[in-house]
């Protein structure tokens, strides 16, 4: 790579100067973006070897990555966050959002267990995919990256606390619309909390709960803005496990709730599937409880 400084032709001096600076070669290896790529080969292996996401249809995955994707570069204009500080987020929005497609593909190894069982391995799985975005992306490097990966654990607690208890509100009567709306509600509720939890730490050895009256107007801005980004990252995925089966069967293994529509994804893979749905293999004893 050839760099060269050049100066604007608005402020051209002719032959009183040069036009063109001393030039820098850099050194730049297909290599070195390898490291980049640990969030994609994450999701790949994911898909790969797990038997039941060797599907065509698991290709479907990519496009509520690609929609947050695009709704977060249009985000950053109107953030208007220094470069450093923008490349420290996106690298924990590209955790978030590739952590979420990870959780709908191990739906199957993750549910049908003990709920505080499942909550843990969801926490491990976005935890695991935020440490892997910071360490590939480098992105210590920020000075707010401390302040910034605070907001990250404030942010997957969140979402996954939001998904307990909208799954417990619907765990009488569910639908679509129903988890929606208990999700829209608990994800205010859950923000409000960590953000005011937040201010409330960060206050230090002052009068904190002199400050947060003092300053509420602005903690409910920011705990609602959060609560907004939280909320539209699920959206895309929650769309997708709603308007495909193929996600459906894995969205409904996962939270296993009693007035969801009897799934047959009570296996492991999505070869049961096709065996239970062609009447070739007999339900199971767990199928048959639910049922009744």
């Amino acid at each position: 790579m050839r760099i060269v400084p050049a100066i604007s032709s608005s402020y051209d001096i002719g032959s009183l100067g040069i036009k063109e600076g001393t030039a820098t070669i850099y050194s730049w290896k297909w290599y070195h973006s390898v490291p980049a790529l640990a969030l994609w080969i994450i999701l790949a292996l994911a898909i790969l070897l797990v038997r039941g996401n060797r599907d065509p249809r698991v290709l479907l995955i990519f496009i509520p990555i690609f929609l947050v994707h695009l709704l977060w570069s249009q985000f950053q204009s109107i953030l208007g966050a220094p470069s450093d500080v923008l490349a420290v987020f996106s690298a924990l929005i590209d955790a978030l959002a590739i952590g979420m497609a990870v959780l709908l593909l191990l739906a199957y190894k993750l549910g049908n267990r003990n709920r505080f069982v499942s909550f843990l391995l969801a926490l491990i799985v976005l935890v695991a995919a935020t440490i892997v975005a910071i360490v590939s992306y480098q992105a210590w490097s920020s000075g707010m990256a401390f302040e910034i990966c605070v907001i990250q654990a404030l942010g997957i607690v969140t979402m996954l606390l939001v998904f307990v208890l909208a799954g417990w509100c619907c765990r009488k009567r569910y639908g679509p619309w129903r988890f929606m709306l208990w999700l829209a509600l608990w994800t205010i509720v859950i923000s409000l909390v960590a953000i005011i939890t937040y201010f409330l730490i960060s206050e230090g050895p002052s009068d904190p709960l002199e400050e947060l009256i003092r300053q509420l107007p602005q903690v409910l801005l920011v705990a609602l803005i959060f609560a907004f980004c939280i909320y539209v990252l699920n959206l895309p995925f929650m769309i997708l496990a709603f308007v495909t089966p193929f996600f459906s069967e894995r969205f409904y293994a996962y939270f296993h709730l009693k007035s969801m529509p009897i799934s047959s994804s009570s296996g492991t893979d999505s070869e049961h599937l096709d065996k239970q749905s062609t009447g070739t293999e007999k339900p199971r004893s767990g199928d048959l409880e639910q049922t009744e």
